[in-house]
Protein backbone atom coordinates (compact mmCIF):
# COMPACT_ATOMS: atom_id res chain seq x y z
CA UNK A 1 0.00 0.00 0.00
CA UNK A 2 1.54 3.40 -1.02
CA UNK A 3 2.56 5.62 1.59
CA UNK A 4 -0.83 7.93 2.41
CA UNK A 5 -0.40 10.35 5.24
CA UNK A 6 -3.52 10.80 6.83
CA UNK A 7 -4.16 12.93 9.77
CA UNK A 8 -6.38 12.35 12.43
CA UNK A 9 -9.90 13.65 10.73
CA UNK A 10 -8.74 10.47 8.51
CA UNK A 11 -8.57 7.97 11.32
CA UNK A 12 -12.31 9.09 12.60
CA UNK A 13 -13.40 8.78 8.85
CA UNK A 14 -12.11 5.34 8.45
CA UNK A 15 -13.76 4.49 12.11
CA UNK A 16 -17.25 5.95 11.01
CA UNK A 17 -17.24 4.04 7.91
CA UNK A 18 -16.03 0.78 9.32
CA UNK A 19 -19.26 1.32 11.99
CA UNK A 20 -21.58 2.15 9.06
CA UNK A 21 -21.02 -1.30 7.13
CA UNK A 22 -21.38 -3.81 10.06
CA UNK A 23 -25.25 -5.03 9.79
CA UNK A 24 -24.77 -7.25 12.72
CA UNK A 25 -26.19 -6.51 16.09
CA UNK A 26 -23.33 -5.22 18.33
CA UNK A 27 -23.86 -4.41 21.95
CA UNK A 28 -20.30 -2.84 21.85
CA UNK A 29 -20.68 1.01 22.15
CA UNK A 30 -20.45 2.16 18.76
CA UNK A 31 -19.09 5.51 19.62
CA UNK A 32 -15.73 4.75 19.71
CA UNK A 33 -13.59 1.42 19.13
CA UNK A 34 -12.27 -1.02 21.84
CA UNK A 35 -8.04 -1.15 21.33
CA UNK A 36 -9.45 -5.07 19.62
CA UNK A 37 -11.89 -3.80 17.21
CA UNK A 38 -9.14 -1.33 15.87
CA UNK A 39 -6.60 -3.18 15.54
CA UNK A 40 -9.07 -5.61 13.80
CA UNK A 41 -9.57 -3.36 10.71
CA UNK A 42 -6.55 -3.28 8.13
CA UNK A 43 -7.20 -0.25 7.52
CA UNK A 44 -6.58 0.74 10.72
CA UNK A 45 -3.37 -1.13 10.43
CA UNK A 46 -1.97 0.69 7.62
CA UNK A 47 -2.99 4.43 9.09
CA UNK A 48 -1.34 3.74 12.01
CA UNK A 49 2.10 3.17 10.69
CA UNK A 50 1.31 5.87 8.17
CA UNK A 51 1.08 8.00 11.06
CA UNK A 52 4.85 6.45 12.51
CA UNK A 53 6.47 7.62 8.84
CA UNK A 54 4.77 11.24 8.53
CA UNK A 55 6.41 12.34 11.68
CA UNK A 56 9.59 11.64 10.27
CA UNK A 57 12.07 14.91 11.49
CA UNK A 58 9.27 16.44 12.31
CA UNK A 59 6.62 14.54 14.78
CA UNK A 60 3.85 16.66 14.99
CA UNK A 61 3.88 17.92 18.03
CA UNK A 62 2.10 20.85 18.84
CA UNK A 63 3.72 23.85 17.63
CA UNK A 64 6.90 22.46 16.01
CA UNK A 65 7.60 23.02 12.53
CA UNK A 66 6.78 21.24 9.50
CA UNK A 67 8.82 17.87 8.42
CA UNK A 68 9.91 20.13 5.24
CA UNK A 69 10.52 23.21 7.20
CA UNK A 70 13.16 21.17 9.60
CA UNK A 71 14.73 19.72 6.95
CA UNK A 72 15.81 22.93 4.82
CA UNK A 73 15.78 25.07 7.41
CA UNK A 74 18.66 22.81 9.48
CA UNK A 75 20.62 24.24 7.40
CA UNK A 76 20.38 27.79 9.01
CA UNK A 77 22.23 26.45 11.92
CA UNK A 78 24.78 25.40 9.97
CA UNK A 79 27.68 27.97 7.95
CA UNK A 80 25.85 26.93 5.00
CA UNK A 81 22.91 29.27 4.92
CA UNK A 82 21.18 31.84 7.06
CA UNK A 83 17.53 32.86 7.69
CA UNK A 84 16.79 36.42 8.40
CA UNK A 85 13.14 35.78 9.26
CA UNK A 86 13.49 32.32 11.81
CA UNK A 87 11.05 33.02 14.47
CA UNK A 88 8.22 30.69 12.58
CA UNK A 89 10.60 28.13 11.00
CA UNK A 90 12.29 27.12 14.23
CA UNK A 91 14.85 30.25 14.76
CA UNK A 92 18.12 28.79 13.75
CA UNK A 93 19.13 31.97 13.74
CA UNK A 94 18.55 32.65 17.60
CA UNK A 95 20.16 29.44 18.01
CA UNK A 96 23.07 29.94 15.86
CA UNK A 97 23.83 33.34 17.48
CA UNK A 98 24.65 31.42 20.76
CA UNK A 99 23.24 34.12 22.77
CA UNK A 100 21.93 32.59 25.92
CA UNK A 101 18.41 34.87 25.92
CA UNK A 102 17.99 33.50 22.47
CA UNK A 103 18.98 29.41 22.99
CA UNK A 104 18.76 28.13 26.24
CA UNK A 105 16.83 24.91 28.01
CA UNK A 106 13.61 27.06 27.73
CA UNK A 107 13.35 28.44 24.11
CA UNK A 108 10.52 26.28 21.98
CA UNK A 109 12.95 25.04 19.76
CA UNK A 110 14.43 22.97 22.21
CA UNK A 111 11.42 21.69 23.76
CA UNK A 112 9.80 20.51 20.29
CA UNK A 113 12.94 18.70 19.08
CA UNK A 114 12.96 16.50 22.17
CA UNK A 115 8.94 16.15 21.84
CA UNK A 116 8.49 15.75 18.61
CA UNK A 117 11.06 12.77 18.55
CA UNK A 118 9.54 11.27 21.67
CA UNK A 119 6.13 11.90 20.12
CA UNK A 120 7.27 10.15 16.84
CA UNK A 121 8.69 7.25 19.17
CA UNK A 122 5.16 6.61 20.89
CA UNK A 123 3.36 6.54 17.58
CA UNK A 124 5.84 3.75 16.54
CA UNK A 125 5.94 2.07 19.94
CA UNK A 126 1.94 2.13 20.07
CA UNK A 127 1.67 0.39 16.59
CA UNK A 128 4.42 -2.18 18.31
CA UNK A 129 2.39 -3.42 21.03
CA UNK A 130 -0.69 -3.16 18.70
CA UNK A 131 -0.29 -4.38 15.12
CA UNK A 132 -0.50 -8.54 16.18
CA UNK A 133 -4.18 -7.81 17.30
CA UNK A 134 -4.97 -7.76 13.53
CA UNK A 135 -5.72 -10.96 12.27
CA UNK A 136 -6.41 -10.63 8.49
CA UNK A 137 -2.80 -9.55 7.24
CA UNK A 138 -0.66 -11.88 6.68
CA UNK A 139 2.30 -12.67 8.99
CA UNK A 140 5.68 -11.26 7.15
CA UNK A 141 3.64 -8.30 6.18
CA UNK A 142 2.98 -8.06 9.63
CA UNK A 143 6.72 -8.64 10.43
CA UNK A 144 7.39 -6.22 7.50
CA UNK A 145 5.09 -3.59 9.02
CA UNK A 146 6.99 -3.97 12.42
CA UNK A 147 10.04 -3.52 10.36
CA UNK A 148 9.55 -0.47 9.08
CA UNK A 149 8.24 0.82 13.01
CA UNK A 150 11.35 -0.12 14.27
CA UNK A 151 13.19 1.56 12.15
CA UNK A 152 11.14 4.83 12.58
CA UNK A 153 11.81 4.52 16.25
CA UNK A 154 15.57 4.13 16.02
CA UNK A 155 15.61 6.56 13.11
CA UNK A 156 13.83 9.50 16.00
CA UNK A 157 16.63 7.86 18.55
CA UNK A 158 19.34 8.51 16.51
CA UNK A 159 18.15 12.30 16.14
CA UNK A 160 17.93 12.60 19.62
CA UNK A 161 21.45 11.33 20.50
CA UNK A 162 22.82 13.79 17.77
CA UNK A 163 21.31 16.72 19.85
CA UNK A 164 21.18 15.76 23.12
CA UNK A 165 23.65 12.85 23.98
CA UNK A 166 21.85 10.91 26.83
CA UNK A 167 18.64 10.34 26.08
CA UNK A 168 15.53 8.21 27.70
CA UNK A 169 15.99 4.70 25.83
CA UNK A 170 11.72 4.24 25.40
CA UNK A 171 10.47 1.27 23.89
CA UNK A 172 7.27 0.61 25.02
CA UNK A 173 4.25 2.79 25.62
CA UNK A 174 4.76 4.40 29.22
CA UNK A 175 2.22 4.72 31.96
CA UNK A 176 1.19 8.55 33.25
CA UNK A 177 3.59 7.18 36.28
CA UNK A 178 6.51 5.51 34.08
CA UNK A 179 6.90 8.94 32.09
CA UNK A 180 7.50 11.06 35.16
CA UNK A 181 10.63 9.14 36.48
CA UNK A 182 12.17 7.58 33.54
CA UNK A 183 15.39 8.03 33.56
CA UNK A 184 18.59 8.90 30.58
CA UNK A 185 20.05 6.20 29.24
CA UNK A 186 23.81 6.74 28.36
CA UNK A 187 24.13 7.12 24.46
CA UNK A 188 26.62 4.73 23.42
CA UNK A 189 23.95 2.14 25.15
CA UNK A 190 21.20 3.83 23.14
CA UNK A 191 23.88 3.61 20.12
CA UNK A 192 24.11 -0.09 20.42
CA UNK A 193 20.32 -0.88 20.78
CA UNK A 194 19.92 1.59 17.70
CA UNK A 195 22.23 -1.01 15.78
CA UNK A 196 20.87 -4.14 17.13
CA UNK A 197 17.51 -2.36 15.65
CA UNK A 198 18.41 -1.80 12.17
CA UNK A 199 20.17 -5.12 12.05
CA UNK A 200 16.62 -6.85 12.35
CA UNK A 201 15.24 -4.50 10.78
CA UNK A 202 16.89 -5.49 7.43
CA UNK A 203 16.40 -9.04 8.22
CA UNK A 204 12.74 -8.44 7.80
CA UNK A 205 12.24 -5.45 4.84
CA UNK A 206 12.62 -6.14 1.55
CA UNK A 207 15.21 -4.83 -0.94
CA UNK A 208 14.11 -2.05 -3.16
CA UNK A 209 14.02 -4.38 -6.34
CA UNK A 210 11.61 -6.49 -4.48
CA UNK A 211 9.55 -3.89 -3.12
CA UNK A 212 5.78 -4.00 -5.13
CA UNK A 213 5.35 -0.62 -7.16
CA UNK A 214 2.53 -0.01 -4.76
CA UNK A 215 5.15 0.47 -1.82
CA UNK A 216 7.49 2.57 -2.95
CA UNK A 217 8.46 5.17 -0.06
CA UNK A 218 8.25 2.46 2.40
CA UNK A 219 11.58 1.94 4.40
CA UNK A 220 13.71 -1.02 2.95
CA UNK A 221 16.69 -3.30 3.77
CA UNK A 222 18.43 -0.76 1.56
CA UNK A 223 17.81 1.94 3.72
CA UNK A 224 18.11 0.03 7.51
CA UNK A 225 21.90 -0.50 6.16
CA UNK A 226 22.77 2.78 4.99
CA UNK A 227 20.86 4.27 8.44
CA UNK A 228 23.07 1.75 10.34
CA UNK A 229 26.45 2.98 8.49
CA UNK A 230 25.60 6.88 8.53
CA UNK A 231 24.64 5.69 13.11
CA UNK A 232 28.05 4.27 12.98
CA UNK A 233 30.15 7.10 11.08
CA UNK A 234 28.42 10.20 13.12
CA UNK A 235 29.57 7.56 16.30
CA UNK A 236 33.63 6.91 14.89
CA UNK A 237 32.79 3.11 14.37
CA UNK A 238 35.18 3.53 11.09
CA UNK A 239 35.89 0.34 10.48
CA UNK A 240 32.17 -0.78 11.33
CA UNK A 241 30.89 1.99 8.55
CA UNK A 242 33.23 0.76 6.16
CA UNK A 243 31.82 -2.85 6.17
CA UNK A 244 28.33 -1.70 6.04
CA UNK A 245 29.04 0.20 3.35
CA UNK A 246 31.35 -2.26 1.13
CA UNK A 247 28.41 -4.47 1.67
CA UNK A 248 25.93 -2.00 0.17
CA UNK A 249 28.01 -1.70 -2.82
CA UNK A 250 29.48 -4.78 -3.08
CA UNK A 251 26.50 -6.93 -2.82
CA UNK A 252 23.67 -5.32 -4.19
CA UNK A 253 21.54 -8.33 -5.33
CA UNK A 254 21.16 -9.13 -1.64
CA UNK A 255 20.68 -5.39 -0.59
CA UNK A 256 19.23 -3.58 -3.58
CA UNK A 257 20.50 -1.91 -6.57
CA UNK A 258 21.75 1.63 -6.09
CA UNK A 259 23.80 3.76 -8.11
CA UNK A 260 23.96 7.73 -8.85
CA UNK A 261 21.76 9.53 -11.20
CA UNK A 262 24.01 10.02 -14.84
CA UNK A 263 23.12 14.23 -14.03
CA UNK A 264 23.23 15.46 -10.66
CA UNK A 265 20.24 18.02 -10.71
CA UNK A 266 18.07 15.31 -12.30
CA UNK A 267 18.33 13.58 -8.61
CA UNK A 268 15.81 16.44 -7.44
CA UNK A 269 14.22 16.85 -10.83
CA UNK A 270 10.56 17.35 -11.07
CA UNK A 271 8.87 13.67 -11.50
CA UNK A 272 11.67 11.27 -10.83
CA UNK A 273 10.95 10.32 -7.54
CA UNK A 274 12.41 7.05 -6.34
CA UNK A 275 15.06 7.17 -8.81
CA UNK A 276 18.26 4.89 -8.79
CA UNK A 277 20.00 7.12 -5.91
CA UNK A 278 17.02 7.65 -3.24
CA UNK A 279 17.65 5.28 -0.43
CA UNK A 280 14.66 7.01 1.82
CA UNK A 281 12.75 10.14 1.57
CA UNK A 282 9.94 12.25 2.91
CA UNK A 283 6.66 11.27 1.09
CA UNK A 284 4.52 13.78 -1.01
CA UNK A 285 2.05 13.73 -3.14
CA UNK A 286 0.31 16.97 -4.97
CA UNK A 287 -2.24 18.18 -4.03
CA UNK A 288 -3.10 15.88 -0.63
CA UNK A 289 0.01 16.77 0.80
CA UNK A 290 2.24 19.32 -0.61
CA UNK A 291 5.32 21.36 1.07
CA UNK A 292 5.87 25.00 0.11
CA UNK A 293 8.82 25.96 1.51
CA UNK A 294 10.62 27.14 -1.70
CA UNK A 295 8.99 29.81 -1.99
CA UNK A 296 11.39 31.25 0.48
CA UNK A 297 14.18 30.25 -1.05
CA UNK A 298 14.25 31.15 -5.05
CA UNK A 299 14.46 34.66 -7.10
CA UNK A 300 11.80 36.45 -6.77
CA UNK A 301 11.09 36.94 -10.35
CA UNK A 302 11.54 34.51 -13.40
CA UNK A 303 10.16 35.88 -16.15
CA UNK A 304 6.15 36.71 -17.04
CA UNK A 305 4.17 34.08 -15.56
CA UNK A 306 6.40 32.44 -14.27
CA UNK A 307 7.30 30.43 -10.54
CA UNK A 308 8.79 33.31 -8.51
CA UNK A 309 9.54 33.53 -5.27
CA UNK A 310 6.83 35.22 -2.59
CA UNK A 311 9.84 36.17 0.42
CA UNK A 312 13.32 35.43 1.17
CA UNK A 313 14.01 33.38 3.78
CA UNK A 314 16.65 31.02 3.54
CA UNK A 315 20.16 32.57 1.23
CA UNK A 316 23.09 30.75 0.67
CA UNK A 317 26.28 32.40 2.59
CA UNK A 318 29.48 33.24 1.09
CA UNK A 319 31.64 30.81 2.94
CA UNK A 320 29.14 28.03 1.19
CA UNK A 321 29.88 29.50 -2.09
CA UNK A 322 33.54 29.52 -1.37
CA UNK A 323 34.08 26.28 -0.57
CA UNK A 324 33.39 24.89 -3.98
CA UNK A 325 36.62 23.63 -5.80
CA UNK A 326 38.00 25.22 -8.98
CA UNK A 327 37.86 22.44 -12.46
CA UNK A 328 41.04 21.37 -11.46
CA UNK A 329 40.16 20.48 -8.30
CA UNK A 330 42.24 23.53 -5.98
CA UNK A 331 40.25 25.08 -3.37
CA UNK A 332 40.26 29.22 -4.22
CA UNK A 333 42.88 29.57 -1.46
CA UNK A 334 45.42 27.59 -3.63
CA UNK A 335 48.53 28.15 -5.57
CA UNK A 336 47.34 28.09 -9.23
CA UNK A 337 43.33 27.86 -8.86
CA UNK A 338 42.71 30.67 -11.65
CA UNK A 339 40.08 31.86 -8.87
CA UNK A 340 39.24 35.44 -10.01
CA UNK A 341 36.84 37.36 -7.10
CA UNK A 342 35.98 39.72 -8.99
CA UNK A 343 34.47 36.79 -11.49
CA UNK A 344 34.29 34.31 -8.75
CA UNK A 345 31.75 32.18 -10.32
CA UNK A 346 33.37 30.83 -13.43
CA UNK A 347 35.60 27.72 -13.76
CA UNK A 348 34.13 25.83 -10.32
CA UNK A 349 32.56 22.30 -9.41
CA UNK A 350 29.29 22.47 -11.80
CA UNK A 351 27.28 21.77 -8.36
CA UNK A 352 28.04 25.46 -7.27
CA UNK A 353 25.02 26.32 -10.07
CA UNK A 354 22.99 23.04 -9.42
CA UNK A 355 22.93 25.20 -5.62
CA UNK A 356 23.33 28.52 -5.45
CA UNK A 357 21.60 30.71 -7.90
CA UNK A 358 24.28 33.88 -7.90
CA UNK A 359 24.77 37.51 -9.86
CA UNK A 360 24.12 36.76 -13.58
CA UNK A 361 22.80 33.22 -13.16
CA UNK A 362 21.24 32.02 -16.42
CA UNK A 363 17.73 30.92 -14.84
CA UNK A 364 15.46 28.27 -17.11
CA UNK A 365 12.08 28.89 -15.97
CA UNK A 366 8.89 27.42 -15.83
CA UNK A 367 7.91 28.89 -19.71
CA UNK A 368 11.10 27.21 -20.64
CA UNK A 369 12.69 30.78 -21.51
CA UNK A 370 16.24 31.43 -20.02
CA UNK A 371 16.49 34.78 -18.06
CA UNK A 372 19.05 36.49 -16.61
CA UNK A 373 19.27 36.86 -12.73
CA UNK A 374 20.35 40.60 -11.97
CA UNK A 375 21.78 40.43 -8.19
CA UNK A 376 24.20 43.21 -7.94
CA UNK A 377 22.62 46.12 -7.34
CA UNK A 378 21.74 48.47 -10.14
CA UNK A 379 21.92 45.71 -12.50
CA UNK A 380 18.61 44.43 -12.99
CA UNK A 381 15.44 46.16 -14.91
CA UNK A 382 12.33 47.79 -13.44
CA UNK A 383 10.63 44.45 -13.40
CA UNK A 384 12.72 42.31 -11.88
CA UNK A 385 14.91 44.68 -9.14
CA UNK A 386 13.49 42.58 -6.16
CA UNK A 387 15.74 39.91 -7.39
CA UNK A 388 18.69 42.25 -6.74
CA UNK A 389 20.70 42.48 -2.83
CA UNK A 390 18.66 44.77 -0.31
CA UNK A 391 19.22 45.20 3.49
CA UNK A 392 15.54 45.07 3.76
CA UNK A 393 14.47 42.04 5.83
CA UNK A 394 12.56 39.26 3.81
CA UNK A 395 11.85 41.56 0.64
CA UNK A 396 15.27 40.93 -0.94
CA UNK A 397 18.07 38.36 -1.02
CA UNK A 398 19.52 39.57 2.18
CA UNK A 399 22.85 37.79 1.00
CA UNK A 400 23.08 38.16 -2.17
CA UNK A 401 22.13 34.84 -3.75
CA UNK A 402 19.38 32.15 -3.39
CA UNK A 403 19.08 28.72 -3.53
CA UNK A 404 18.44 26.25 -7.04
CA UNK A 405 18.66 22.84 -5.48
CA UNK A 406 14.93 20.98 -5.19
CA UNK A 407 13.38 24.46 -7.76
CA UNK A 408 10.91 22.82 -9.61
CA UNK A 409 10.60 24.84 -13.56
CA UNK A 410 7.49 23.16 -14.00
CA UNK A 411 5.51 24.79 -11.23
CA UNK A 412 2.92 27.46 -10.95
CA UNK A 413 2.30 27.85 -7.73
CA UNK A 414 4.76 26.68 -4.40
CA UNK A 415 2.55 23.71 -3.66
CA UNK A 416 5.18 21.03 -4.45
CA UNK A 417 4.49 17.50 -4.46
CA UNK A 418 8.07 15.87 -4.97
CA UNK A 419 9.52 13.78 -2.35
CA UNK A 420 12.15 15.28 -0.28
CA UNK A 421 15.49 12.77 0.09
CA UNK A 422 16.41 12.04 3.21
CA UNK A 423 19.52 9.64 2.31
CA UNK A 424 20.79 8.66 -0.61
CA UNK A 425 23.31 6.36 -2.90
CA UNK A 426 26.04 9.59 -2.93
CA UNK A 427 26.47 9.83 0.97
CA UNK A 428 26.99 6.21 1.04
CA UNK A 429 29.89 6.60 -1.08
CA UNK A 430 31.01 9.25 1.15
CA UNK A 431 30.86 7.55 4.17
CA UNK A 432 32.73 4.81 2.91
CA UNK A 433 35.83 7.65 1.57
CA UNK A 434 35.24 9.49 4.82
CA UNK A 435 36.00 6.24 7.29
CA UNK A 436 38.58 5.06 4.96
CA UNK A 437 40.36 8.25 5.17
CA UNK A 438 39.79 8.20 9.14
CA UNK A 439 41.69 4.78 9.07
CA UNK A 440 44.09 6.01 7.09
CA UNK A 441 43.24 3.41 4.43
CA UNK A 442 42.12 6.21 1.20
CA UNK A 443 43.92 5.20 -1.83
CA UNK A 444 43.64 5.34 -5.54
CA UNK A 445 41.23 2.21 -5.63
CA UNK A 446 38.70 3.91 -2.68
CA UNK A 447 39.09 7.25 -4.32
CA UNK A 448 38.35 6.10 -7.55
CA UNK A 449 35.16 4.01 -6.60
CA UNK A 450 33.65 7.37 -4.38
CA UNK A 451 35.13 10.35 -5.24
CA UNK A 452 36.06 10.12 -8.46
CA UNK A 453 32.84 8.69 -8.99
CA UNK A 454 30.62 11.63 -7.48
CA UNK A 455 33.23 14.59 -9.20
CA UNK A 456 32.85 12.72 -12.73
CA UNK A 457 29.00 12.86 -12.15
CA UNK A 458 29.23 16.43 -11.07
CA UNK A 459 30.72 17.58 -14.36
CA UNK A 460 34.49 17.50 -13.75
CA UNK A 461 37.03 16.41 -16.77
CA UNK A 462 40.22 17.37 -15.20
CA UNK A 463 41.83 14.94 -14.74
CA UNK A 464 44.21 17.05 -11.90
CA UNK A 465 40.59 16.93 -10.06
CA UNK A 466 39.45 13.46 -10.87
CA UNK A 467 42.72 11.83 -9.41
CA UNK A 468 43.59 10.38 -6.63
CA UNK A 469 45.30 12.70 -4.50
CA UNK A 470 43.35 15.51 -5.89
CA UNK A 471 44.91 18.97 -6.59
CA UNK A 472 44.92 20.81 -3.77
CA UNK A 473 46.59 21.53 -0.72
CA UNK A 474 43.90 20.53 1.44
CA UNK A 475 44.41 17.26 3.71
CA UNK A 476 42.88 14.36 2.07
CA UNK A 477 40.47 14.43 5.56
CA UNK A 478 39.27 17.94 4.32
CA UNK A 479 39.14 17.04 1.18
CA UNK A 480 36.91 13.99 1.50
CA UNK A 481 34.55 16.44 4.05
CA UNK A 482 34.61 19.48 1.79
CA UNK A 483 33.06 17.20 -0.90
CA UNK A 484 30.16 15.95 1.24
CA UNK A 485 29.43 19.82 1.61
CA UNK A 486 29.72 20.67 -2.34
CA UNK A 487 27.61 17.17 -2.85
CA UNK A 488 25.01 17.04 0.21
CA UNK A 489 24.25 21.43 0.45
CA UNK A 490 20.89 22.32 1.26
CA UNK A 491 20.26 18.49 2.33
CA UNK A 492 19.58 18.98 6.02
CA UNK A 493 23.17 17.37 7.19
CA UNK A 494 25.76 19.93 7.48
CA UNK A 495 25.03 21.01 10.92
CA UNK A 496 25.29 16.86 11.96
CA UNK A 497 28.72 17.31 10.28
CA UNK A 498 30.69 19.82 11.89
CA UNK A 499 29.01 19.17 15.03
CA UNK A 500 30.99 15.55 14.74
CA UNK A 501 34.06 16.76 13.34
CA UNK A 502 34.23 19.38 16.34
CA UNK A 503 34.56 22.16 13.96
CA UNK A 504 31.63 24.04 14.68
CA UNK A 505 33.45 26.93 16.43
CA UNK A 506 35.74 27.11 13.83
CA UNK A 507 33.21 27.67 10.66
CA UNK A 508 30.60 29.30 13.23
CA UNK A 509 32.74 31.88 14.79
CA UNK A 510 33.80 33.80 12.12
CA UNK A 511 37.60 34.86 12.13
CA UNK A 512 36.60 38.05 10.51
CA UNK A 513 34.58 39.60 13.70
CA UNK A 514 32.02 36.14 13.85
CA UNK A 515 30.25 37.67 10.95
CA UNK A 516 28.18 35.54 8.65
CA UNK A 517 29.11 36.90 5.00
CA UNK A 518 27.00 37.45 1.79
CA UNK A 519 28.34 38.24 -1.17
CA UNK A 520 30.54 41.52 -2.10
CA UNK A 521 27.89 43.90 -3.01
CA UNK A 522 27.83 46.03 0.34
CA UNK A 523 29.26 49.52 0.63
CA UNK A 524 28.64 53.22 -1.15
CA UNK A 525 30.20 51.07 -4.12
CA UNK A 526 28.85 47.31 -3.69
CA UNK A 527 32.45 46.15 -3.29
CA UNK A 528 32.88 45.30 0.07
CA UNK A 529 31.16 41.68 1.51
CA UNK A 530 27.52 41.48 3.08
CA UNK A 531 27.74 41.67 7.24
CA UNK A 532 24.56 39.42 8.09
CA UNK A 533 24.72 38.46 11.67
CA UNK A 534 27.84 37.66 14.65
CA UNK A 535 27.60 33.92 15.52
CA UNK A 536 28.59 32.32 18.36
CA UNK A 537 29.77 28.87 19.07
CA UNK A 538 30.89 27.86 22.75
CA UNK A 539 32.74 24.52 22.18
CA UNK A 540 31.75 24.18 26.24
CA UNK A 541 28.12 23.95 26.30
CA UNK A 542 26.86 24.29 22.31
CA UNK A 543 28.14 21.00 21.34
CA UNK A 544 24.85 19.12 23.04
CA UNK A 545 21.54 20.86 23.58
CA UNK A 546 20.00 21.45 26.48
CA UNK A 547 17.46 19.19 27.74
CA UNK A 548 14.21 21.43 27.90
CA UNK A 549 13.05 23.07 30.96
CA UNK A 550 9.99 21.24 30.75
CA UNK A 551 10.99 18.23 30.83
CA UNK A 552 13.26 18.51 33.53
CA UNK A 553 10.31 20.41 35.72
CA UNK A 554 8.06 17.60 34.41
CA UNK A 555 10.90 14.63 35.64
CA UNK A 556 13.58 15.59 37.63
CA UNK A 557 15.38 11.83 37.09
CA UNK A 558 16.48 13.18 33.91
CA UNK A 559 19.29 15.06 36.07
CA UNK A 560 21.86 16.31 35.61
CA UNK A 561 21.60 18.71 32.82
CA UNK A 562 23.86 18.59 29.96
CA UNK A 563 27.36 20.43 30.66
CA UNK A 564 27.20 24.31 30.59
CA UNK A 565 23.50 25.20 31.00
Amino acid sequence: MRLSFLNRSGIIILVAAALASCNKINLTPTSKYTDDQFWQVTANAYVALNNCYSQQISGGYPGSSSASQAYFYNEALSDNAYCPLDVNVGTPTEISSGNDANFNAGINRVKYEWGSYYYNIRSCNLFLENIDRNTSLDKALIARMKGEARYLRAQALFRLTNLYGDVPLVTHVLSIDESKSIKRTPKADVVTYILSELDSCAAVLPTRDAQAVSDRGRITRGAALAMKARVLLYNQRWQECVAVCEDLMNNQGTNGTYSLVPSYPNVFATNNKYNSEVISDLEYAAPDRVWTDWGDFGPFYTGNGATASTNSNLVPTQDLVESFLTLDGKAITDAGSGYDESNQYVNRDPRLGYTVVYDGYQWVNNLNTTQTIHIKPGTAGAIDIRNEYGNSTGTFTSSGYFWRKYYDPTATVFQFGENIIVMRWAEVLLMEAEAKTELGQMDAGVWDKTIRLLRTRAGFTNPLALTYPGNTSMSMIDQVRNERRSELALESLRYDDIRRWKIAETVLNHPVGDEVRGAKFAGPNHDQYIKLVVRLFNPAKHYLWPVPTESLQTDPSLLPQNPGW
